[in-house]
């Protein structure tokens, strides 16, 4: 198995366990009601060291592991972005016209989508809003415009700065540093010139320096460092399964190390080292005992963008009905099942969609996924 081979088949296999990440994240039920909000109190009655609680468990695994997606997925598209190796204005164009297709289009697609169904959900329940705190039948035309940007400023909204598709801050910033690429590729040209600690030093610099950093709507600090660290290995042209593979076992001692001194990034460029070894190593493996192809169905894999892009929807009926008491867990152990259940049931549901719809509307399909 050649390096272009092994570095296409880590990119394909990872991106829908990134994608049920991205699940994760949006199965923290924390505040949704009293019922939930139970899990997260401390008993301190108790003499003698205290095991974490179910919700300081769910915390960790939505609130900080499974966050490991968003520069994840960073790092894949600056490493597919400059794959060419090399730089012109007419590559330049010719890729964002292609993005045009692959993001834009999706992007605007899906939020057009999503302000349809709020439309009838606020028809059928009269008086409930939901994603944003404001009727829609009451949006002025600048709420309209915010939809594609930033929810958090429509009426007293408030939370993340994100568009109606709220997962879609990360298309909505990739968008923007392809456009800067032009940029981003001079300046890693010049450090891929310079002797590999220098780049190094910086980029881990700018990581543990990346919590004092306000990100701002489009413009996401750490999507720049991780595009970025992506991006270097094409411009050098260096394979970056060949860099990580042997740094299994350093990939992971960073990762911990960086989550003692409460760095994040830190740990998550760690976590990026350690899961493109093992994953590297496993698919050689496979491919040393004669499996060509990935261990992932393609029904699965296949399904990743539509699954991503359409969850919000089936979390919303999730919270609903966690909200009106339908679903209640009455102790520590079916609060965590039904925590787990969740992203499975996005997936299940969200796959079973995009099966059906390429079977009955492929071509609309193809466009609601940029091609993928």
């Amino acid at each position: 198995m050649n390096t272009a081979d092994i570095q296409s088949q880590v990119i394909n296999f990872l991106r829908l366990p990134l994608v049920v990440l991205v699940l994760f994240v949006h199965s923290d039920f924390r505040g949704v009601s009293a019922d939930w909000n139970v899990f997260w109190t401390t008993d301190l009655t108790g003499i003698g060291p205290q095991l974490p609680t179910i919700g300081a468990v769910i915390d960790f695994i939505s609130g900080s592991l499974a966050l490991l997606a968003n520069p994840f997925f960073f790092f894949i598209s600056g490493a597919l972005f400059f794959r060419e190796g090399t730089f012109s204005k007419e590559l330049y164009l010719q890729k964002l016209s292609r993005r045009v297709f692959s993001l834009l289009l999706p992007y605007v697609l899906w939020i057009f989508t999503f302000l349809f169904l709020l439309s009838i959900g606020e028809e059928l329940f009269p008086n409930r809003t939901a994603i944003v705190d404001k009727p829609i039948v009451n949006f002025a035309f600048s709420d309209w415009l915010l939809c594609f940007w930033d929810i958090s400023r429509i009426g007293s909204q408030g939370g993340i700065a994100a568009p109606l598709v709220v997962p879609f801050w990360f298309l909505r910033d990739l968008m923007v540093l392809c456009i800067f690429t032009p940029i981003i590729y001079r300046v890693l040209r010049w450090f891929a010139g310079m002797r590999k600690e220098v780049p190094i030093l910086l980029f881990v610099a700018l990581l543990y320096a990346s919590r004092w950093i306000d990100d701002m709507p489009g413009l996401s600090f750490q999507g720049l460092l991780f595009f970025s660290f992506g991006a270097f290995f094409s411009i050098k042209r260096v394979k970056f399964v060949d860099v990580m593979r042997p740094l299994k076992w350093g990939g992971l001692l960073f990762a911990v190390f960086s989550w003692q001194i409460d760095s994040a990034n830190l740990m998550y460029a760690g976590l990026i080292v350690f899961t493109v070894s093992m994953v590297t190593r496993f698919l050689e493996r496979r491919k040393q005992q004669g499996k060509v192809r990935l261990p992932l169905p393609t029904t699965l894999t296949d399904a990743a963008f539509f699954v991503f892009a359409y969850h919000t929807i089936v979390q919303g009926g999730i919270l609903f009905l966690l909200k009106c008491g339908v679903i209640i867990p009455h102790n520590a152990l079916e609060a965590f099942t039904i925590y787990l259940f969740s992203p499975l049931v996005m997936l299940t549901i969200g796959v079973a969609l995009h099966r059906l719809l390429s079977k009955i509307a492929p071509r609309i399909l193809s466009v609601y996924c940029g091609g993928r």
